[in-house]
């Protein structure tokens, strides 16, 4: 279809106004579209020319002189018009070797006319041609656009799509998702499809997954280039449609029925992917037991996660991601559960198998190693660095945003206890650097210290006196003293960030003194403050949620 609506200057010359024209240069040029006709007799005029001209000339403006009529062709050329039509005759009896050498170095073809022609016939003759052949391309995108939204409500699949772009089309066309697999309409050979694959694989990869949207190209030789775009959903890349061009340029009509269609596909998947959401009821039921605390057997687990037989249970890890939306953010913003999809698809490239659960403003997430990964740390850093700047195109670039990792769990009956170290991670998030629970160091034994009476005692017994003192007279000395012992006793930083005076830091510190001994500082009795500190923050955590 696209091809009919080209006007080529090899069609051209067909046209009866151009009967008696000779090519005499450029002839490996004859295959460029013509977008409109210009009469232009001298080069500084060149600046009016917008690029696919055909240019009409009698030679006026430069005749015979060399260097007028070599600037002028080079000014044509520059500023890529698609040929250059001569009327021979007073201002130019003939072509000279320079211009013919010029345009043949350029592929630029050069047409004469031996005849006199009536410019006004020819601009007129091509310029209606042209038109019809627009007004054609509307109707037919029209026509395509609308065939795309009755394959819509077919719930045809991606295929099927692609074989409709292709009759539109009329070139080889492709459909590659980033998991690895790729579609070809019409069918290429095996040998073909593995070595494009693999190209495009290479390409693809190296590029931004939250890439703009837009067509773009990729050279494949000097004769052959692909014409792609990505298909986006929420800022999201989740697969690429595009053109393979053999010889020719995109035009208009191509790269708008190539829009379109990446549209309809993004429609087509972002609705598959919902639907996937809707049937995954059982990922709902095992995180509610988990949160719950309810313990469930390998069995039960591995047939929640749709694991059969005896296959060796990969290596896994629990996640809680927790955020807090912009303020910023309009009320009919997508409902934060409505990314569960999206992360899916995300995870999935980073080669972990997700199970997820949206509650309030908490995401959960069971993360199974599809394959064992060399590096399980940095390939769980890099996933949710994308899932975090996901959350922020859609919820907000100011959105709060805090995590919780556990370690690496091996058998499924303890994820439960491997969720509950994402959570410690997460409670300890503002004191840790890392939302890793490996990285808490020493305040990972709170994890396994009974709350009673335990801990409580613990506190009491360390920062009891403390506390008994801010409740009756109204100070923050428990205050003062963890931004003490965080600033590595650092007066005047603790000090600046308390927003006090130097002195009102040593009065409060001599009375913590007084309270607690003259020797509280000291290393053994400064750890168990610490501890002392985190776990009060700890439990003060754990009540709220319950």
């Amino acid at each position: 279809m696209s091809n009919d609506l080209r006007l080529t200057i090899a069609e051209i010359i067909k046209r009866p106004l151009f009967q008696h024209t000779h090519v005499v240069a450029g002839h490996r040029g004859l295959s460029r579209p013509i977008r409109w006709v210009h009469v232009l007799e001298t080069a500084d005029t060149g600046q009016f020319l917008n690029g696919g001209e055909l240019i009409l000339s009698t030679g006026l403006g430069f005749g015979e002189e060399k260097e007028k009529r070599l600037a002028y062709l080079t000014e044509l050329i520059r500023r890529k018009a698609v040929g250059l039509c001569i009327e021979l005759g007073r201002y130019i009896p003939s072509i000279p070797d320079d211009m013919i050498e010029l345009a043949n170095h350029h592929q630029f073809p050069l047409l004469v006319f031996h005849q006199p022609v009536r410019f006004v016939d020819i601009t007129q003759d091509l310029h209606e041609h042209l038109i019809h052949a627009q007004m054609q391309a509307l109707r037919n995108l029209e026509a395509y656009s609308r065939s795309l939204q009755q394959l819509s409500l077919q719930a045809a699949g991606t295929l099927k799509l692609l074989q409709h772009f292709q009759v539109a089309v009329q070139t080889q066309v492709f459909y590659y998702s980033p998991d690895g697999s790729t579609q070809f309409a019409p069918v290429v050979p095996h040998d073909v499809a593995v070595e494009m694959s693999d190209l495009m694989g290479s390409h693809f990869s190296e590029m931004d997954s939250s890439t703009e949207a837009g067509v773009r190209f990729l050279s494949l030789s000097v004769t052959r280039q692909l014409a792609y775009q990505p298909v986006m959903v929420m800022g999201h890349v989740l697969a690429y449609v595009g053109i393979v061009l053999y010889e020719r340029s995109a035009d208009e009509y191509l790269l708008l029925t190539l829009d379109n269609t990446v549209s309809a596909m993004a429609q087509l998947l972002m609705r598959k992917m919902f639907v996937e959401e809707q049937a995954l009821a059982t990922e709902n039921r095992l995180f509610d037991d988990l949160i719950a605390n309810r313990s469930l057997s390998e069995e039960q687990m591995r047939s929640l996660l749709g694991m059969t037989g005896g296959s060796k249970t990969p290596s896994f890890h629990m996640i809680i991601l927790s955020f807090e939306k912009s303020k910023n953010l309009v009320e009919d913003s997508l409902p934060p559960h409505d990314l569960t999809a999206i992360f899916r698809s995300l995870l999935t490239r980073h080669r972990f198998r997700p199970f997820i659960r949206c509650i309030g403003n908490r995401f959960y997430f069971l993360l199974m190693e599809q394959q064992p990964l060399a590096d399980s740390r940095r390939s769980l850093e890099k996933a949710f660095r994308d899932v975090q700047k996901m959350i922020g195109q859609t919820l907000g670039e100011d959105v709060q945003i805090w995590m919780g990792i556990s370690r690496m769990g091996k058998r499924l009956s303890e994820a439960g206890r491997h969720l509950a170290e994402a959570e410690q991670a997460l409670a300890f998030y503002h004191e840790s650097s890392s939302p890793f629970f490996a990285d808490l160091g020493l305040f990972r034994l709170l994890f396994h210290v009974p709350n009673e009476p335990v801990l409580t005692v613990f506190i009491s017994d360390y920062l009891g006196p403390l506390l008994a003192h801010d409740q009756a007279y109204g100070s923050s000395l428990v205050q003062t003293l963890r931004v003490y012992l965080d600033a590595n006793l650092s007066k005047q930083e603790a000090a600046q960030k308390l927003f006090i005076h130097r002195q009102t830091l040593y009065h409060r510190l001599e009375k913590i003194e007084e309270i607690l001994g003259e020797d509280f500082a000291a290393t053994q009795n400064r750890i168990c403050l610490e501890i002392a500190l985190r776990a009060r923050d700890w439990l003060s955590k754990e009540e709220s949620h319950h």
